[in-house]
């Protein structure tokens, strides 16, 4: 009697252990699409059987174990880091494109070439009033372009700006959240094992990864400290120390919750390619844009001050003016110049067309960096061209790595139905067959009982 007992005993709990383990494979499959849900598993012990010292065997089960790769998940936070600044740029650097347009007839190309030709119109009735007239007009239309385009630019790096703003907010977010799940686990040890808590832990981090690079360390206290760059404290156990956007300045600097300021420490992910764009590509496109529109205006205003007007004086005022503290091409402008003041002829050959000419001849010489004005120009939107090919390449390489890394982690422990499946078969006939176990054995010692009475 007491063996079959000991046997029921046994049996009962195998019938537990294959609950358990069912219950696993139900909750993977339920979980399957969940975001940071890594598969768990329980494996199966065998209990001691030997008889004489009344045991009776069967099956237990050990504690929940996560199939989670820490190296695989380092790895995709990796890989989003470099994704996310690449593809944040081939995002932010086409309105650029779009800016400093080089398609014929338009923008600042289009406007030069047209004042060039109004020059030449010049050369041929140096003092006809119309052809005087026209140059002025060419003249408002190039100073209107360089202002334009400088504006836009100027706007694209405002509007870059205040998306480093919500990326920061968006960071400082995702950070709290960690927060709050270092506070529950703080709170109950056994949340460690809770693997929707994990799966919410790892869904903020990897999310996190794509807008900032930064190191996450495993407390003592399962607790997660996050430092941006592996520098910059960000969360530590239930504190979180927030970064702040400091736009007041000609470039926006990150800062940490002591006002130091770290934008060193960020080199991946959306927030860096944000802080490189609106740090160093556009000011770069802005000043060389600057330096043709103050080269182009000085040259044209030294050929013209070296002529006499129509009334066979030296001008008295320049053609174009500019503020080159504020910046050339955002104030470059045409003077109050009149048509007759406009010194088409050389001092030494009055009512002649050698300025002219010599104006005309500025369309093809090389007066900046080797290069024409236009072709300057032309070079300048290639700038911003390279730069967004570069961005568009490295989004395609970067997101095509992140793929593997995902693929590489879903492999390691991502939830595999079929598996999943043949592991519930394997467990429902276990089941089946402790449970028609125990009802063998209820029915024996049914019938030993009543043998006794």
């Amino acid at each position: 009697m007491p063996g079959l007992l000991a046997s029921l005993n046994s049996a009962a709990l195998s019938l537990r252990a294959y609950e358990r383990a069912l219950a696993t494979v139900q909750n993977n499959v339920a979980n399957a699409s969940t975001p940071g849900y890594a598969r768990q598993q329980v494996d199966l012990v065998a209990r001691a059987f030997q008889p004489e010292l009344e045991l009776p065997g069967g099956v237990t089960v050990s504690d929940l174990v996560s199939t989670r790769d820490e190296h695989a998940e380092r790895l995709v936070r990796r890989q989003a880091s470099l994704h996310g600044r690449s593809s944040q740029m081939a995002t932010t650097l086409p309105r650029l494109e779009a800016v400093l347009d080089i398609r014929d007839g338009s923008g600042i190309a289009g406007a030069l070439d047209r004042l060039f030709s109004s020059f030449g119109r010049l050369a041929v009735t140096p003092n006809d009033l119309g052809a005087r007239e026209d140059v002025l007009g060419r003249a408002r239309e190039v100073a209107q372009a360089f202002r334009w385009t400088a504006s836009a630019l100027l706007e694209a790096r405002q509007e870059t700006h205040r998306e480093v703003r919500s990326a920061v907010e968006r960071v400082n977010r995702l950070a709290h959240t960690i927060r709050d799940i270092n506070a529950e686990i703080r709170s109950d040890r056994r949340k460690l094992s809770d693997a929707g808590l994990d799966a919410r832990l790892n869904a903020a981090l990897e999310e996190l990864a794509e807008w900032v690079e930064f190191q996450a360390l495993r407390a003592d206290d399962g607790s997660v400290t996050v430092l941006v760059g592996g520098q910059t404290l960000l969360v530590i156990g239930e504190r979180v120390l927030e970064l702040q956007a400091d736009l007041s300045g000609p470039t926006a600097e990150l800062l940490d919750a002591y006002g130091t300021v770290v934008t060193s420490h960020v080199r991946q992910g959306r927030l860096a390619g944000l802080l490189e764009t609106g740090n160093n590509v556009i000011p770069s496109l802005v000043a060389s844009l600057d330096l043709l529109a103050q080269t182009f205006a000085d040259r044209v205003n030294s050929i013209l001050a070296s002529g006499v007007d129509r009334n066979g004086q030296p001008p008295l005022v320049n053609l174009f003016t500019y503020s080159a503290a504020t910046g050339a091409a955002y104030t470059l402008a045409v003077t109050a110049i009149t048509a007759s003041e406009l010194a088409a002829a050389y001092a030494s050959a009055p009512g002649g067309n050698g300025n002219a000419l010599e104006l005309a001849a500025l369309a093809t010489s090389a007066e900046i960096q080797g290069l024409s004005f236009t072709a300057f120009y032309g070079s300048i939107a290639a700038e911003a061209g390279r730069a967004l090919a570069s961005a568009r390449q490295g989004a395609a390489l970067q997101g095509a790595l992140l793929a593997q890394a995902r693929s590489l982690r879903e492999t390691a422990s991502g939830v595999n139905l079929d598996e999943e499946a043949a592991a519930m078969i394997q467990y429902q006939r276990a089941y089946q067959a402790a449970a028609k176990l125990v009802t063998v054995l209820d029915e024996l010692i049914e019938t030993v009982l009543r043998m006794v009475r």
